[in-house]
């Protein structure tokens, strides 16, 4: 049986860009899971959380999460990453579109998991909005 912690590995290999598969991403989450993004304060339920990992890999096709540490107790999962990538592609957000610029970026990020039955009830992601800053 599959760990907590395994769970959020499999769920951030499945939204890695180069082997993008939301299908799989959005499995991994309950039926009444979510997905935040803290610095944005947009949400996405069901099938829609696929949406921001489907918007990150067109913008930037390269984007990798280095995993740096993981803490596991119970049903709560707290990672410590690194965003990084190159805006190579238009970034679509609320406010419109942000035009690919060439830039890379490497920025600090901490997600918190809480899990339900072998699920992710919310994925809150606290990250500094680095395709914003133009």
């Amino acid at each position: 049986m599959a760990t907590n912690e395994d769970i959020i590995r499999e769920l951030y290999a499945a939204a890695e860009s180069k082997n993008l598969d939301a299908d799989k991403f959005a499995s991994r989450f309950h039926d009444e899971g979510y997905f935040l993004n803290e610095a944005s304060g947009e949400r996405w339920y069901g099938q829609d959380v696929r949406q921001p990992i489907e918007a990150l890999a067109s913008a930037f096709p390269d984007m990798h999460r280095e995993l740096l540490k993981m803490y596991a107790t119970d049903d709560v999962v707290v990672v410590e990453l690194k965003l990084q990538g190159t805006h190579q592609g238009d970034f679509h957000i609320a406010d419109g579109v942000i035009p690919a610029t060439g830039k890379t970026f490497n920025v600090p990020c901490c997600d918190v998991f809480h899990l339900k039955d072998g699920k992710v009830m919310s994925f809150h992601c606290y990250n500094v909005d680095a395709a914003l800053e133009r």
